[in-house]
């Protein structure tokens, strides 16, 4: 079986005599390298956005989320035993939000104001995000606020009053007679800037927990909601459960994939869609090499017979061609892959492409599941495309 391998490899890399077979071989091949280093960067590609999605969701999203059915803000001291009570519990975090108008030199914003405590870092993975400045301070007595890109950029916002504060005001809600200030308000320094793509987040404002209440005219101990870190991600499951049981149907316990439910389906959605259209395209890419293999067979009946008068059997001769058209297929594939882990490889390391409008590097992740799928795909459909050209020397053979 040895001179099988040896002539289907004869077959596959001689090239002394360029005539229209050698030219839609090469053509053939070259396809499936495009089809292939396409695939395999078009899955890297979607794992860095996924990833990418997935540290924002990190940010501004806990592991679980406990708030109340009825009430815009409700006193968390009721859960607090059931809380601290739950094993598998690493941290908790409150806050409190609202829409608010802010000002600085003339222009106004209306945006999401979020009142965080202490710990909120320990729940949410918000201070990887900070591009300038840092996070709010623990116990400062400083009015301090932390923005988003998009907001400081809209006022003109620079760090620690550099171009002004930002005002912060709320429609007074408990004004007791005719000359109560229509509005709570207070002056806050920018602390940090934050980067986000979500269009909620790009127009919100962070600011210490007490301050917040004290401009919506909050009693100590209200909240909008409470945020959960886990000790580990598979424990949320018997968190949520646990918290369920325990709590009064006043109030909801969602995770993080419940609370964006549209968001992850979409992107199983999207993953599994991409899989068969990029899978669809490398079909279409191995009928190139069905044809290229196809016209190989016909061309080479002098080089059948004579291998029939030496002794070949039938079998052998559909197994050089099997092996011809594997050699064709797998190359192509392999070259493809080892291509794309190059481009995918310079984006991840040196970041030339950037998001449009940032200097933020497309993100790309490379992924030995999206190599190792990739394989699978040209490894299957290349044989049936292999086994094709089989079938075409029986035929001639009749």
């Amino acid at each position: 079986m040895r001179f099988t391998s040896f002539i289907a490899k004869r077959y596959f890399f001689s090239k002394s005599k360029w005539n229209v077979v050698n030219i839609i071989s090469v053509a053939a091949t070259s396809v499936l390298i495009i089809a292939s280093c396409s695939f395999f960067v078009v899955l890297s590609v979607f794992s860095g956005l996924k990833g990418f999605g997935s540290s924002y969701s990190l940010a501004f999203d806990a592991d679980i989320t406990i708030f109340s059915k009825n009430e815009k803000f409700f006193n968390y001291s009721s859960l607090l035993d059931t809380i601290l009570g739950t094993s598998g519990l690493k941290a908790y975090s409150l806050k409190v939000s609202e829409k608010v108008a802010v000002q600085n030199e003339g222009n106004t914003s209306f945006v999401k104001m979020i009142g965080v405590d202490d710990n909120y870092n320990s729940v949410y993975e918000i201070e990887s995000l900070i591009e300038t400045g840092k996070w709010l301070s623990e116990g400062s007595t400083i009015n301090e606020s932390v923005v988003s890109f998009d907001l400081a950029d809209q006022l003109n916002l620079g760090l620690y009053n550099y171009g002004g504060g930002i005002n912060v005001l709320i429609p007074n809600l408990k004004k007791n007679s005719f000359f109560s200030r229509p509005f709570n308000s207070s002056l806050y320094m920018v602390n940090g800037v934050f980067s986000s793509s979500d269009l909620e987040q790009k127009n919100t404002i962070y600011l210490p927990l007490d301050n917040a209440r004290d401009l919506l005219g909050l009693d100590a101990g209200l909240v909008s909601s409470v945020g959960l870190k886990a000790d580990e991600p598979s424990q949320i499951k018997n968190l949520v459960k646990s918290l369920k049981s325990t709590l009064t149907d006043n109030f909801f316990v969602k995770t993080r994939e419940e609370l964006d439910d549209t968001y992850y389906k979409m992107i199983k959605s999207e993953e599994i869609i991409l899989n068969l259209v990029m899978g669809l395209i490398l079909i279409v890419a191995i009928f190139n090499s069905i044809g290229a293999l196809i016209i190989l067979v016909v061309e080479k009946q002098k080089d059948i017979e004579i291998l029939k008068k030496i002794g070949a059997a039938n079998k052998d001769i559909q197994v050089l061609f099997l092996k011809h058209g594997l050699f064709m297929t797998l190359s192509g594939g392999v070259l493809g892959l080892i291509l794309g882990a190059i481009i995918v490889y310079i984006q991840q390391a040196l970041g030339v492409i950037k998001l449009s409008g940032t200097q933020v590097p497309y993100p790309v992740n490379f992924e030995a599941l999206n190599l190792l799928t990739v394989f699978l795909w040209v490894t299957i459909v290349g044989s049936l495309a292999a086994a094709v050209s089989v079938l075409s020397v029986k035929k001639i053979r009749q």
